[in-house]
């Protein structure tokens, strides 16, 4: 028998099964890379809303220790390396002898607010 008319075919990909593996990968690569961009976004805009709503409690709570009872009242905050910017202002409809005040809280240079907070206040 002749053993030089078998044919032996290598093992291993041909270069089409390579280029179709490696296009399949970059398109989940690419996916991976958009999901994971998303992320970050997102967990950067919950901080900070989560921040913001810590703000507005603290000046929801000051509000309520404070002896005066002012119609408006802005100013900045420090908080997780960013400034905040906070107004409160007071409603016009009072309900018998309950203020009713609403806290709104700004990133530096936004002009939406992250939080807004309605607290309402016993008048003293």
């Amino acid at each position: 028998m002749n053993m030089s008319c078998r044919t032996h075919r290598a093992n291993g990909f041909t270069l089409l099964e390579v280029l179709i593996a490696l296009a399949i990968l970059a398109i989940l690569m690419v996916s991976a890379i958009k999901i994971t961009a998303e992320n970050i976004k997102n967990l950067w805009y919950l901080e900070n809303k989560t921040i913001a709503s810590i703000i507005a409690s603290n000046h929801a709570v000051q509000l309520r220790l404070d002896k005066e009872k002012p119609e408006s009242q802005d100013g900045w905050d420090q908080m997780a390396g960013r400034r905040w910017y906070w107004q409160i202002k007071r409603n016009t409809n009072v309900i018998a002898g309950v203020w009713r005040y609403r806290i709104e809280v700004f990133l530096e240079g936004d002009k939406a607010p992250y939080f807004s907070l309605i607290s309402d206040v016993i008048k003293s």
